[in-house]
């Protein structure tokens, strides 16, 4: 399925980039199709029983599905990802080249298991004020099947102490990718908060290796492992 990808909402050239999907499931010899809206893999997070979580700041968004309403926008992702349930957050518009994609914040462990990644107690800027309202919003949601939400946190770093001094770096743990054996996550240079994020991620993953990869080239483009990567569902 093809999320119609216009350039995180045209603001880079993506004619090429939007065939990629189309070309990919032709050459491997799977069905295609398109969803009706526009979107980024990044944008919507699923749990695999019927849950989405997003922010209306990147889909609800002029820059990608202009006059859509948010009750039209959640019917037609609850039919692309055979869910029946949206879990939205506000997010973030115009700071980031995404929007505020969810999946830098918000993920989901299991059914009825999501955790966010927390800024520090002093962070009081909009990425600081939207995280911790996708926490209180999760921790007050139930699933699609109307079971409790469990919310853990992941604790961020500290940008002053970071590696990058870059002012659009994305210094997001919780944009992490699975595969079989392994979490493979990030680390930026601020040692405490690195250790502790591998720590966290130990505990919520106790099966799966930690592997943590030096990203700063991604995270100055805005984005991290999860961003470049996505899954793979099961044919």
């Amino acid at each position: 399925m093809g999320l119609n990808v216009n350039g995180w909402g045209n603001k880079q050239a993506h004619a090429k980039d939007a065939r990629v999907a189309g070309r990919v499931a032709s050459y491997v010899g799977v069905p295609f199709t398109s969803a009706d809206f526009v979107g980024e893999g990044g944008a919507i997070e699923q749990d695999g029983a019927g849950t989405l979580m997003a922010t209306r700041s990147s889909l609800l968004n002029r820059n990608r599905n202009p006059g859509m309403s948010e009750r039209t926008l959640t019917a037609e992702m609850c039919e692309a990802f055979g869910a029946s349930k949206v879990i939205w957050f506000d997010g973030v518009y115009g700071q980031d080249i995404t929007d505020n994609h969810v999946d830098a914040t918000s993920r989901f462990l299991a059914p009825g298991e999501a955790h966010v990644q927390m800024p520090l107690a002093t962070d009081n800027d909009a990425y600081a004020k939207d995280a911790r309202q996708q926490h209180r919003i999760l921790t007050g949601s139930t699933t699609a099947g109307g079971g409790p939400m469990g919310v853990t946190q992941l604790q961020g770093p500290d940008y002053d102490r970071i590696r990058s001094r870059n002012p659009d770096f994305l210094a997001s743990y919780a944009n992490y990718y699975l595969c079989n054996g392994a979490v493979i996550c990030a680390h930026f240079g601020d040692s405490r908060a690195d250790t502790a994020a591998k720590a966290t991620l130990a505990r919520l993953y106790p099966d799966r290796t930690i592997e943590q990869l030096n990203i700063d080239r991604l995270g100055a483009g805005g984005g991290g492992i999860h961003c470049v990567t996505q899954q793979q569902p099961v044919p």
